[in-house]
């Protein structure tokens, strides 16, 4: 008797961020079960296949390309599946919108992001799109109370999911790879901060600008202190504003944007710096636990879903408030480095990216009894 399989929809691949690396987590770990499964997409714009180590069973439907033709598209394809079909996972927002309006109910959503998360930085919506998202809203709300669980990674995610769309909601927290090699980071001659992420609006790259100008204005300027150098690894919209950014405050020297970084040369950056730095405002914030897992320090803020576990260590420094706020977050951060009060302590309890997959499976029903 075949094995049942199980449908994980992604509708809209730009760029290979967090949420796609959970994607690919979730099915290397199905695959090294032996449990069938298939990552749907629309399109798939940047090959989803080499971004994973395990061959996976990718269905592109490669629709018209207009919102009808996707719907459309989605409906046969559910359709098409065999009766008794296990309850499928709708990975973010707007694959559970579009699986609703495609008629699909009884459906699982892992949620990464909820509207506050994704409307970072913008203070008005155009009203059609504000129209939109309330009627989306309370379409959602209805699909998302049909039969199926909402997964999200923190808190915040959980309370505003809660508030939004009255969702059974379950926290699955995310971790970093296991097998990185720990080693704890100390300043030896040079101060080597690092920032991984899509260089957007809601990652506050410009608050790290601002504070490191900070810094340097100060009666004794950081570069007295130590040597510094900040590398940003990742592509996005906002390099290039960044960079004159830099320019302007004096930075460029000490500052380099790196664009898009492959896996295999990203490590070379990690193994370099002795301090991550991640004032962002997103749903959790994976590269918080990449860091810590090989031994590096994190400065972040309460606005990243990964802060609910870092609250009460000396391996993070968790701010809060607003732009002004983080010079002297940092300094603390760079104190805490300088004097070592990391060293010797134990890091947090931040779960795998295994364990994270173990229970979402079991939460959707995929794996256990």
């Amino acid at each position: 008797m075949s094995r049942p399989l199980f449908t994980i929809f992604v509708p809209e691949i730009e760029a290979f961020g967090g949420a796609e690396r959970s994607v690919i987590a979730l099915s290397r770990w199905l695959h090294d079960r032996g449990i069938p499964h298939q990552i749907l997409l629309y399109y798939d714009h940047i090959g989803l296949q080499s971004f994973a180590d395990h061959k996976i069973d990718l269905v592109v439907l490669n629709p018209v390309r207009s919102f009808i033709g996707k719907i459309q598209a989605l409906k046969r394809y559910f359709k098409s599946l065999p009766k008794g079909t296990p309850v499928p996972l709708m990975s973010g927002i707007q694959a559970a919108t579009h699986a609703t309006i495609a008629g699909q109910r009884n459906f699982h959503t892992l949620m990464y992001d909820t509207p506050s998360l994704l409307n970072y930085g913008t203070d008005t919506l155009p009203f059609g799109i504000w129209l939109r998202r309330i009627v989306g809203d309370t379409v959602l709300r209805h699909s998302l109370n049909s039969g199926g669980r909402t997964i999200v990674t923190s808190e915040y995610v959980k309370d505003e999911a809660v508030r939004l769309w009255h969702a059974p909601v379950v926290i699955a927290r995310m971790g970093g790879v296991p097998g990185r090699t720990f080693r704890p980071r100390v300043v030896d001659g040079k101060l080597q901060m690092l920032s991984v992420c899509r260089v957007e609006a809601n990652k506050r790259i410009d608050w790290i600008l601002s504070a490191l100008a900070e810094l340097e204005g100060r009666t004794r300027r950081l570069s007295e202190r130590i040597d510094w150098h900040l590398d940003i690894v990742g592509g996005g919209l906002q390099i290039e504003p960044l960079k004159a950014m830099a320019q302007e405050l004096g930075l460029a020297q000490r500052v380099a944007f790196h664009g898009f970084v492959p896996d295999e040369y990203l490590e070379d950056y990690y193994d370099r710096a002795n301090l991550f730095l991640m004032p962002a405002l997103q749903g959790y914030g994976l590269p918080a636990a990449e860091a810590l897992a090989r031994g590096i320090p994190v400065l972040l803020h309460r606005d990243s879903g990964i802060s609910d576990l870092l609250l009460d260590t000396p391996w993070a420094v968790v701010m809060y408030g607003d732009a002004i706020n983080l010079a002297d977050a940092l300094e603390q951060s760079i104190d805490n480095l300088l004097l070592k009060r990391h060293l010797g302590i134990g890091l947090p309890n931040i779960p795998t990216r295994e364990q994270w997959a173990e229970h979402v499976a079991r939460i959707s029903g995929w794996y256990g009894d």
